[in-house]
């Protein structure tokens, strides 16, 4: 599980954890059932504090994306990809859409310009979820899970 945290970014490090797993799980690269690295290894890997390593696995664990066995991990929760009901899900797209408006607007970008860039983000969505769900599901270490 590969992490891109931006230190500089207004959003929390946690956060930014919390929506790049939600990332993951929407495009199959992280299946039911798939073990999460442990907070001590989140927190090496991505360089930062466990207690901010923590309270991303607390917070997808709130939302039900993921389940904590004591003494076995972290691992993906069954339904995770379905967790968030509809209401909420539109709701936080409407959110990310409208900061998407005043960054390309902060950025100078025309605001015309979004629909082709959309569109072009969308099959690059689609071309890696097809590409995660043709690979075997890979836990922490390397080795096949089932």
């Amino acid at each position: 599980m590969l992490l891109d945290l931006d230190p500089e970014s207004p959003t929390p490090l946690y956060q930014q954890i919390v929506e790049q797993v939600r990332g993951l799980v929407a495009v199959g690269a992280l299946r039911v059932g798939d073990q999460l690295p442990t907070v001590r290894d989140l927190a090496i890997r991505a360089r930062i504090n466990r207690n901010t390593a923590a309270r991303a696995i607390q917070q997808l664990e709130h939302e039900g994306l993921v389940r904590t066995r004591v003494g076995q991990g972290t691992f993906v929760a069954d339904g995770a990809a379905r967790v968030v009901d509809r209401a909420a899900r539109e709701g936080s797209v409407d959110g990310a859409i409208d900061r998407l408006l005043v960054e390309a607007h902060l950025a100078g970008l025309p605001l015309e310009e979004l629909g082709w860039r959309l569109n072009r983000r969308i099959e690059a969505f689609r071309k890696r979820r097809e590409g995660a769900a043709a690979e075997p599901s890979k836990g922490p270490r390397g080795e096949e899970s089932e």
